[in-house]
């Protein structure tokens, strides 16, 4: 989730949290970014998705499964991310499922993410 700036460009119908070029990508938006695509793929309880990132070759960096499971709960809380309980091996567990706001953040992300690439690609070949 994005850190706050003093920037003035938010608008009006902004949805979801605000990005800002002013500010940087971290790999923290990245995981964001990969954790959005996946489920935007089909629903996850988070052991599932933590494994699909873990086994991901677009994604080189390891986390602890807290770390998937601490931002689940912020996306959920932006309405990025939405949960149901569903019966699992022991018990019940959340289903995570993006949101109509979620595929919009993230259609944002890869737009920003693309940008980035051609940054970096002119920066290789320079």
């Amino acid at each position: 989730m994005r850190r706050k700036c003093a920037c003035q460009h938010r608008g009006e119908g902004h949805h979801g949290p605000h990005i800002c070029e002013q500010i940087g990508f971290s790999v923290g938006d990245y995981l964001t970014a990969v954790i959005l695509k996946e489920l935007s793929k089909k629903p996850m309880h988070g052991y599932e998705l933590y494994d699909k990132i873990s086994q991901a070759e677009y994604y080189p960096f390891k986390h602890d499964q807290s770390v998937i499971y601490s931002l689940l709960r912020k996306l959920n809380a932006h309405g990025l991310v939405s949960y149901s309980l569903q019966e699992g091996n022991g018990g019940l567990r959340k289903v995570y499922e993006i949101t109509e706001e979620g595929l919009k953040y993230l259609e944002q992300l890869v737009e920003y993410i693309s940008r980035l690439k051609q940054a970096f690609d002119l920066f290789l070949n320079a």
